[in-house]
């Protein structure tokens, strides 16, 4: 595995992947319910905390949610991405895995759940994290090859397994995809490739 320098940039990574997760499934369900009322209005207020940061709340929202609609995927990534940012990880893959239940071809839910399973890499070192959450990514990827967060999680996934060539192709189809959209990425991501290219 590689040095203490490498883990402390995957820490900014799982930042950058909180950063990315926030803003995914904040859509309402296509089908409302009687209630959509005020499923919607907890979807707004719930998506309000989110940007906040005040996740506590945003959890309550997106439970509550919940309890009339089991089966919201909307609400189940939110509540996924509220337990995230608040490291109650494995309550947040259990979250993407229903909803991934429901809505296997979601390109953003494997993203997210992937990038779950690289922040519980970062607290346990365990390599069948890793290799849950680059699997997790390539689906992402096989799904919707546009994802740019996705290439960019599984350059930090190869970078940290030492796939050089591998970590430099997903860093640039990030930075091809991204074009700069995401300021704090694509410094990290050009870092990494200077530093992978020997620049």
């Amino acid at each position: 595995m590689r040095n203490t320098k490498i883990v402390a940039k995957l820490l900014l990574v799982a930042l950058l992947l909180t950063l990315a997760l926030v803003a995914c499934g904040t859509t309402t369900p296509t089908a409302p319910s009687p209630s959509s009322t005020s499923v919607q209005d907890h979807f707004q207020r719930g998506n309000e905390y989110a940007q906040k940061g005040e996740f506590d709340k945003a959890i309550a929202e997106y439970e509550a949610i919940l309890q009339g609609e089991p089966d919201n995927v909307s609400a189940m990534t939110n509540l996924g991405v509220a337990y995230y940012s608040t490291g109650r990880l494995d309550d947040a893959i259990a979250q993407f895995e229903k909803a991934l239940e429901i809505a296997p071809d979601d390109a953003d839910i494997h993203s997210n759940l992937a990038a779950a399973h690289v922040q519980k890499y970062l607290i346990d070192q365990s390599v069948d994290q890793l290799n849950t959450a680059l699997a997790e990514y390539q689906k992402a990827v096989e799904l919707n090859p546009s994802l740019a967060e996705a290439h960019f999680g599984m350059g930090v996934i190869y970078l940290q397994m030492d796939e050089k060539e591998r970590a430099i192709a997903a860093f640039e189809k990030f930075q091809e995809l991204d074009k700069g959209q995401d300021q704090q990425a694509s410094e990290a991501a050009d870092q990494y490739l200077k530093e992978l290219k020997g620049e």
